[in-house]
């Protein structure tokens, strides 16, 4: 089902709300007209019982018949029997001893009741007075209901409804236009700058964030193209030169050879840097398809030791594992790949005869695993500790180019703790190694 438009919303809701006030306006008003004309011939009635108390009192019963009202009059003696009734035999009619108005006039002096009719178009009004000698004076008139007066004004209120229909509909379209015009006057490429609603502002403060965060993505995209145009281009004028000078032939067999593994080399460090591209963007998009599982941080670094024990050989490096199991929660495939981007980096940037102490603590009060990969070599510059995650970013440039390393190992275990909640922490001296801790929530 299609949304429909804010300033339709607005219209059609302040249209409704113009109709019904109507309404509730026009009810109210005949209401309080309806109770003020009944209270108008109440007064009537009871001012006519005024004038009609002395004749009762005196027995001129004959100067009562003989009054020209459309009002009922009737006389009850204090027992309830009827003896005078202006419009009816008196003798016809029943005891009005039980009458909500007798009893009323007898209880409380006076009375005014009223009653309708059995098809409810009409009432009748009552009003009894307790005379001095006991008996009761009752006078009544019938009065339309208030169904009967609406109808009686159905032509007004019918003229009255069109015109607040009208203006109604001019008032909603003009508080819609309204309403919206400062929606339509943002300026999304400067939305703090726009004269919006003090409601609006977290609205225009968060696209202006969104816009920031657009133009650092997009920065970030640009400085990625250049640096992977960068780092292909190196291995691929490499492979093009050795290519073109086997290709025109005249070379010895050995320099063949040397020209065949450097190839080789080149094309090495060209599949490694796509892979590790394809590892950053399934991280970036967050397009892994694997689940997550229970991992124990100790087998896999013992995993990885073992991988990577030719590389620490070399050096003649120590490589130690101490601590608990390190259970954590996650895809397999991406903490060993973070894991190992540390220990490598770790047994790359140190020196040689030097250790790498590898340790994990389960902080069972706090839920949480900490692993530890610290380094005895050459360590991180204050000024550059900021950077180190950055993709292609190296402090040592020949040292690592010369480790084969393609500057996105770091930014791998950035995206990959990022990927797991997990929060990554870095101590490091010139000269005196560092030391990386990834905290793991459990």
């Amino acid at each position: 089902m299609k949304n429909k438009s804010l300033m339709f919303k607005i219209f059609i809701n302040t249209f409704l709300v113009g109709t019904l006030i109507y309404f509730i306006c026009a009810f109210l008003f005949i209401s309080n007209m309806y109770g003020y004309f009944e209270n108008q011939i109440f007064s009537e009635l009871q001012t006519e019982s005024s004038f009609l108390e002395p004749a009762v009192l005196e027995g001129n019963i004959n100067q009562i018949s003989t009054l020209q009202t459309e009002n009922r009059i009737t006389l009850i003696h204090s027992d309830g029997t009827v003896y005078f009734d202006n419009t009816v035999d008196a003798a016809s009619l029943e005891n009005h001893g039980i009458r909500a108005e007798f009893l009323g006039a007898k209880k409380h002096g006076s009375v005014k009741i009223s009653r309708f009719s059995s098809t409810m178009t009409e009432k009748t009004l009552y009003f009894a007075r307790l005379l001095s000698n006991g008996d009761v004076l009752r006078i009544s008139c019938n009065q339309h209901s208030v169904w009967v007066l609406i109808l009686g004004m159905s032509q007004i209120l019918l003229i009255m409804f069109v015109i607040a229909i009208i203006i109604s509909a001019f008032s909603a379209s003009w508080i819609s236009k309204k309403v919206v015009e400062p929606f339509n006057k943002i300026d999304l490429e400067a939305p703090e700058t726009s004269d919006v609603y003090e409601e609006l502002k977290p609205f225009t403060k968060r696209i202006a964030e969104e816009n920031f965060e657009k133009s650092q993505r997009e920065e970030l995209r640009q400085q990625f193209t250049a640096n992977v145009s960068h780092e292909l281009k190196t291995p691929l004028t490499s492979i093009s030169g050795f290519a073109e000078i086997l290709k025109n032939g005249g070379t010895d067999e050995t320099t063949t050879k040397d020209f065949a593994c450097s190839i080789y080399d080149e094309s090495q460090r060209m599949i490694t840097l796509v892979n590790d591209i394809i590892k950053l963007s399934k991280l970036d998009e967050k397009s892994i398809s694997l689940e997550k599982e229970a991992i124990s941080l100790r087998d896999m670094c013992r995993d990885i030791m073992s991988s990577l024990h030719a590389s620490a050989f070399s050096k003649n490096i120590t490589i130690n594992l101490n601590g608990d199991s390190g259970l954590i929660n996650g895809v397999q495939p991406v903490i060993y790949e973070m894991v190992y981007n540390l220990v490598d980096n770790a047994i790359k940037y140190n020196n040689t005869n030097g250790t790498v102490e590898i340790s994990i603590k389960n902080l069972l009060d706090t839920n949480r695993v900490i692993l530890t990969v610290k380094d005895s070599g050459i360590g991180i510059p204050d000024n550059e500790k900021d950077r180190i995650f950055e993709r292609f970013y190296r402090i040592d440039k020949s040292r690592s180019k010369q480790n084969g390393g393609t500057g996105l190992g770091l930014s791998i275990v950035k995206h990959a703790a990022k990927y797991h909640n997990a929060s990554i922490l870095l101590s490091s001296e010139v000269g005196k190694g560092s030391t990386f801790t990834v905290i793991f929530p459990v």
